[in-house]
């Protein structure tokens, strides 16, 4: 079984953070935890337990595996009207031209 990456953990902590627009004083709310608590973990000098790992994925929106998974990804909630467009035309690709 291999280790959690801490640093990595931290990183994606930060970087959910940010992207979600949620500041570490707002995260440390949701955790009943002071905000100094969010910048160690955030920097790896602690480590999260279980149940706030829980807590911060919620907040964050995002699973528990895509903050300690390597391979995980998350799309960004605003999507590129570009991006819905090739999405659809991919989906229409597959259906049949009978009705």
């Amino acid at each position: 079984m291999s280790e959690i990456n801490y640093k990595q953990l931290g990183k994606k902590i930060r970087e959910r953070r940010k992207d979600m627009h949620v500041t570490q004083e707002q995260l440390a709310n949701d955790l009943l935890v002071n905000p100094s608590h969010i910048s160690n973990i955030e920097n790896a000098r602690s480590y999260p337990s279980l149940t706030a790992l829980f807590t911060i994925s919620n907040s964050l929106k995002c699973g528990i595996d895509y903050l300690i998974g390597e391979q995980y990804t998350y799309e960004k909630e605003a999507v590129s009207n570009e991006n819905i467009d090739r999405k659809l035309a991919r989906a229409l690709q597959c259906c049949s031209n009978e009705t």
